[in-house]
């Protein structure tokens, strides 16, 4: 696609893997120095756009990458996030799909704090049945 930075990928020399399908490379602008996002080469903008055989083979793939920075960084754990721009309002800096891997170190200075709702069984009983109701 013409414009996409992911389609018309440049920096040969920040890949750690590639293959047919997708290419790992070092983000442009990582959270730290290991974080990692496996890109499928053909455009996709959304994780339900993929092909169920290109999903498998981005999360096969994804874990081996995983399995290497593991091995790179002795990190204290690992995020592996994906996000979909569903409004198109700036939640997804570039518009085509890919699966990060971020290790996490303990004065990292990233803050993912979740502030969680405390749901009774009914309150989560309704939400499983309106999701079950749009398979």
């Amino acid at each position: 696609m013409k414009g996409c930075v992911f389609c018309n990928f440049k920096d040969k020399e920040v890949i750690v893997y590639e293959d047919k399908k997708c290419f790992v490379a070092v983000d442009l602008k990582p959270i730290n120095k290991y974080h990692i996002m496996v890109i499928p080469k053909k455009h996709y903008e959304d994780f339900i756009e993929l092909p169920d055989s290109l999903a498998s083979h981005l999360f096969l793939v994804a874990k081996r990458l995983s399995l290497a920075v593991r091995k790179a960084c002795n990190p204290m754990a690992i995020h592996h996030i994906s996000d979909d721009d569903i409004t198109r309002e700036g939640f997804n800096l570039v518009s085509h799909y890919k699966f990060h891997i971020i290790p996490r170190f303990k004065n990292d200075r990233v803050a993912m704090k979740w502030d969680r709702y405390d749901l009774s069984l009914e309150e989560r009983a309704l939400v499983a049945k309106q999701i079950k109701s749009e398979l």
